[in-house]
């Protein structure tokens, strides 16, 4: 059966709340003024699981909602409710647990992966209509008796990292080898104060453009390897395999919509998130809950000389590094100022300009989800359905946690040259399969 025609039915739908009741010193959860600041929509993500032994029966899906309650408990402003953008009422309301039945295989997925179908094997995302839920989760049990979880977070309590730190402990949990190391610690508030945001500043929303296309590119090691070769110059002898990956696609995004456009020079910024845990003074633990990221901004360098090309490789990587120290060295320290608390929201606001192109990106790199063995071995595949957002990039680790999977959304026009350069296509292969 092809992909796109597949079939998801919904079978049940619950709640599941902690295993045993937050007390009552905990019942207020203050967010810090970062998760105040950050965008109103869920993050969702899918993990695969094409070889379960004896198929996926009612103990599997048993296993995963008991593990799920019990973690529940130690990640308990997840299972609450967001007040005024201000607190979490940590009243145990629980998280949505959905059931599905796909008419397929995930063979079939794998063979041929596609951005839209990924959407169906996740909760519905109705944050706007107010439903509450900070979590979701949806069982996806194919023919063929393979499983795909998706998970939903919403963005006012959960960046990468903690959802990482949650999928792990929700993990080990299921096959009981949960440790202490893995607790969630709560210390957003006391670094990160919350603030009183105008009301003048209406909530940071991200809205899709219909018209955008994503598409996927892997970058297979051996590539990876070749590219920061490539990328590598006297001021960055060793750019690490993000910064080359997407100097490479800043370059050729850039240059493609300069074609399109009809003209030769034209202002280029790349915007990326990062996560802020080890950049603070002092660091903060890694298993933080909530959003403890920013964002630093590099710029193309304009010159009067014409036979500089800005959109140089070597030169990209330079202008991202510098960038990264720049925020390391005078920023990330002061991201608790009271003079400076809309930082984030700023940046992200001032992104889409007039006559500049700006690409953002997120790197979801290093946070472990490849280990998320739930008692059915490691996942196949992990992916990041992605959300229509012009000129955004998400990355990913590939499945050998050392090469990398983009995720590329452009305008139609952009993406039809884009999607065939000859210089991308060098490092990356378009929408391979799943081997």
């Amino acid at each position: 059966m092809e992909p796109q025609k597949m079939k998801v039915e919904l079978v049940s739908k619950q709640t599941i709340k902690p295993s045993s009741p937050t007390p009552p010193n905990l019942r207020i959860y203050k967010l810090s003024f970062l998760d105040q600041g950050a965008p109103i929509y869920h993050t969702q993500m899918l993990l695969f699981y094409p070889n379960i032994e004896n198929n996926f029966s009612n103990d599997g899906c048993e296993r995963l909602k008991t593990s799920l309650s019990e973690t529940l408990t130690y990640f308990y402003p997840l299972a609450g409710r967001v007040k005024e953008n201000k607190v979490i009422e940590c009243n145990d309301e629980g998280v949505e647990f959905c059931e599905a039945r796909v008419y397929g295989f995930v063979s079939d997925v794998l063979k041929q992966p596609n951005a839209d179908l990924g959407h169906h094997f996740l909760p519905v995302d109705d944050a706007h209509l107010g439903s509450g839920f900070l979590v979701k989760v949806q069982i996806n049990l194919f023919d063929c008796g393979g499983l795909a979880i998706g998970v939903s977070f919403s963005h006012k309590i959960a960046d990468a990292s903690t959802i990482g730190s949650f999928i792990k402990a929700w993990s080990c949990t299921a096959i009981g080898c949960m440790t202490e190391s893995m607790l969630p610690k709560y210390v957003m508030e006391s670094h990160f104060p919350s603030m009183e945001f105008s009301k003048d500043l209406p909530p940071l929303e991200i809205k899709p453009v219909l018209s955008c296309i994503t598409r996927r590119f892997v970058f297979e090691s051996s590539d990876v390897t070749k590219l920061k070769a490539k990328a590598s110059s006297k001021l960055v002898e060793q750019p690490t395999r993000v910064e080359a990956t997407l100097a490479l696609i800043w370059r050729c995004a850039a240059t493609t919509s300069r074609i399109n456009l009809g003209i030769t020079k034209r202002p280029s910024k790349f915007s990326q998130v990062i996560n802020i845990r080890k950049r603070t003074n002092p660091p903060l633990p890694e298993t933080c809950v909530g959003n403890c990221f920013s964002i630093f901004v590099a710029e193309t360098e304009e010159t009067n000389d014409s036979s500089t090309d800005i959109l140089d490789l070597q030169s990209l990587v330079v202008q991202l590094r510098k960038a990264l120290e720049l925020f390391s060295r005078e920023r990330a320290h002061k991201l608790g100022d009271k003079d400076n608390p809309f930082s984030l929201s700023t940046v992200a606001r001032g992104m889409d300009v007039e006559g500049i192109d700006h690409y953002k990106c997120s790197s979801w790199c290093r946070f472990g989800f490849y280990e998320a063995d739930f008692g059915w071995g490691k996942p196949k595949w992990v992916s990041i359905p992605p959300k229509k957002i012009k000129n955004c990039i998400v990355l990913m680790d590939a499945h050998d946690g050392k090469g990398i999977e983009a995720w590329v959304t452009l305008i139609e026009q952009d993406m039809a040259l884009f999607e065939k350069n000859h210089e991308l296509l060098e490092f990356a292969s378009l929408n391979p399969a799943i081997i």
